[in-house]
């Protein structure tokens, strides 16, 4: 019997349902997935309390994984075969019915597990450093929320390409993690941020990839230098404001959106080629992640709520 994590009200963690779902077969152009590994997103937990409100009563989650059990007409795909999306809502189950246009082959080489952990989070990644902004070897970056999922795996990835990375968190707790992500790392709200930042970086960075939002939004432009990039990728704290004449001023490109609005058809090929490419370089080699029950959704969207995750996360539907 299929199970899947419901949602009948927006709130708290609590309101996580672990249920017994019947699974249809699949219509035209679609099939039906034994999921395997699902991913955890920070936007799941938005989904959840209401900040992105949803239709009710509905199943969480945008990203899963696993093996095609039956197709629909019209449907390039065998059974047996291993796929993978990230974005198709309904994903916290361990089986679906799914759409078969964002689906993604799995190479044999990349486990279940590599794509619930990096296949989203990387795809942003992706996006971040390949095609809002083309990082550079060499250049400075400052990556507010590094200790972030989406965050850890930008840095990390910025720093193989040549990048020197300042990343921050916002918890003191999470600073020696963070080291390990980043060539430096700092407390964003630490009172000495600016004048660590300053001797890091005395003319500026080059890039700043913003994940956090309204808290770090005015610190991030200050950090730039004059001509610098502005990258707006995530507003975990709220959207913040932008004084377009400063920005303007000081000839500061700023560049953002989602990844579903930006990685779409062709690019989808190529930015999954090149996070495949890097899995198998080793590049993610020092990236660990947390790994929960899907029937533990709960505790999983507490540990995040109580900031006590430093990277991705995924769940695994069968235990």
């Amino acid at each position: 019997m299929a199970h899947a994590i419901r949602l009948y009200e927006h709130g708290d963690p609590g309101v996580l349902n672990w249920e017994r779902v019947e699974v249809g077969e699949p219509g035209p152009g679609e099939v039906r997935l034994r999921q395997r590994a699902v991913g955890l997103n920070f936007v799941d937990t938005m989904f959840r309390d209401g900040t992105f409100p949803l239709t009710l009563p509905t199943v969480l989650g945008i990203e899963g994984t696993g093996t095609v059990e039956a197709v629909g007409p019209g449907v390039d795909h065998s059974v047996g075969d291993r796929v993978a999306y990230f974005y198709a809502p309904g994903s916290y189950a361990t089986e679906r019915v799914v759409s078969a246009v964002p689906l993604v082959r799995l190479p044999d080489d990349i486990s279940v597990e590599q794509s619930a952990t990096f296949l989203g989070k990387g795809l942003t990644a992706w996006m971040g450093l390949r095609l809002l902004h083309q990082i550079k070897a060499g250049e400075t970056i400052l990556v507010q929320g590094a200790s972030g999922a989406t965050g850890t795996i930008l840095s990390v990835w910025a720093k193989a390409l040549g990048a020197k990375v300042i990343g921050t968190t916002g918890s003191p707790g999470k600073l020696d993690s963070l080291s390990s992500i980043a060539d430096h790392a700092l407390l964003a709200s630490d009172g000495g941020f600016e004048r660590d930042l300053k001797n890091l970086a005395p003319e500026g960075v080059d890039v700043v990839y913003e994940f956090v939002g309204k808290a770090t939004l005015a610190k991030s432009v200050a950090a730039l230098r004059d001509g610098g990039a502005l990258v707006t990728i995530g507003a975990a704290s709220g959207s913040g404001e932008l004084d377009e004449g400063l920005l303007a001023a000081r000839g500061i490109s700023v560049s953002g959106g989602s990844t579903v609005r930006n990685v779409h058809g062709e690019l989808v090929g190529q930015a999954t080629g090149d996070l495949f490419s890097a899995i198998r370089d080793g590049v993610f080699s020092s990236v660990e992640a947390a790994r929960y029950p899907l029937r533990a959704a709960a505790q999983a969207h507490e540990d995040i709520r109580g900031r006590r995750l430093v990277g991705p996360s995924y769940f695994i539907s069968s235990e």
